[in-house]
């Protein structure tokens, strides 16, 4: 394939991830759906839905920093309606699938936040998704099942990133059946056909391993590292319903009360009425879970942020309220700056959760912000 169709193939992979995450990917029909039934495992590929994704953030315990960094690793897949070209031979170049990543990692200490994003079609092993066991790589980022070797029922995940000069190898571990986001694992946001999600969680992965930085002359200093972390698996046939831009998301620990995942879908000049979660409380008795639903639930947003990259007003102090479980708690960034550019352009970062009265600190998780204007003034 010569230079000027690679250049063709890349400006339309580009395309169709733009659309995709403008809502424009192929929705499921209703049939096509009850066909593929209920999810059926977390760590797998659902190949047959156009969009899926697996999520990891996580907070990080380094040696001699005195609170915890945050780190993100997403890897996506979207199948494409890409159609070889009649009477040509096939050629890895073409783009029937699209992987993507994007990774970040938020330093707490310096305040210094990093991301990344690599975007490309399938080709060979380089950038590769493969089903049994599950492991999905793009270049030097791979996220990928690991065997149980006790036959102990525990789920092992192995994380490689790479985001600038910060290197993150980690493993992480957990037990028992997924969360499910929603009654039977389907999440509904918004007011089409499909409009609604396969989502399923495991909120408390521990996490063990090690952080490098890249030094100048190439080598790695590592230092070890443990954490714990929130890991999602969703696919859908859209991201996006008719008038949504984006949504308020929040994945959070709530220090040995339970764990907590609340949504708010946006439109461009305000919240849309599609909003809900789940929250899954621990006890002696046992877990218990209660999905959250959209009356019971509400976002407060009382000051934002100005991007200096993008110009983009995020939301930077934030309050939930949850009537159906008489609480309510402030959202507190780390960091004001954990905005990751690319295609597109979001906010997604290390948060904590606080009491509105006492200000003491009673979880923490990452909270992530799509689909919000760019201001050509000051912020509200």
């Amino acid at each position: 394939m010569n230079d000027a169709r690679r250049a063709v193939l890349f400006r339309r992979i580009r395309t169709a991830l733009a659309l995709v995450f403008l809502g424009s990917a192929f929705v499921l029909s209703s049939a096509q759906a009850a066909e593929n039934g209920p999810p059926e495992g977390v760590f797998r590929n659902h190949g047959s839905y156009p969009i899926e994704w697996w999520y990891l953030t996580g907070r990080i315990r380094v040696p001699g920093h005195p609170g915890r960094d945050g780190f993100e690793g997403t890897f996506f897949r979207f199948n494409t309606s890409w159609q070889h070209p009649a009477g040509r031979p096939p050629s890895p170049w073409e783009p029937f699938r699209i992987l993507s990543f994007h990774g970040a990692y938020s330093d707490t200490l310096h305040h210094h936040f990093r991301s990344t994003e690599i975007l490309s079609r399938t080709f060979r092993q380089a950038v590769s998704l493969r089903k049994k066991p599950f492991r999905i790589r793009l270049g030097e980022n791979v996220l990928e099942v690991l065997p149980d070797p006790g036959h102990s029922g525990e789920r092992r995940l192995h994380l490689f990133e790479q985001v600038g000069g910060r290197l993150l190898d980690v493993t992480l571990k957990g037990k028992g059946p997924p969360l499910e986001e929603g009654p039977g694992g389907r999440l509904v946001t918004g007011p089409g056909p499909g409009d609604w999600a396969w989502y399923l969680s495991y909120p408390e992965l521990s996490l063990q391993g090690r952080v490098g930085r890249l030094r100048s002359d190439g080598r790695v200093h590592w230092t070890p590292v443990t954490g714990v972390a929130w890991f999602d698996h969703e696919w859908t046939g859209a991201l996006l319903g008719k008038g949504q831009t984006g949504w308020i998301w929040l994945g959070a620990r709530l220090s040995g009360k339970g764990d907590l995942m609340a949504f708010q879908m946006q439109k461009k000049d305000r919240p849309d009425r599609f909003q809900g979660g789940t929250y899954r409380m621990t006890g002696h008795d046992g877990d218990r879970t209660v999905w959250l639903s959209p009356s019971g639930l509400t976002f407060h947003v009382f000051s934002y942020w100005k991007s200096p990259r993008t110009g983009i007003c995020y939301p930077s102090r934030l309050k939930l309220d949850v009537k159906s479980l008489n609480t309510s708690w402030d959202i507190d960034p780390v960091m004001k700056n954990q905005e990751l550019t690319g295609r597109p352009d979001y906010w997604e970062g290390a948060v904590n959760l606080r009491d509105p009265v006492s200000g003491r600190r009673e979880g923490e998780g990452y909270l992530e912000l799509t689909g919000f204007p760019v201001s050509k003034g000051p912020c509200p």
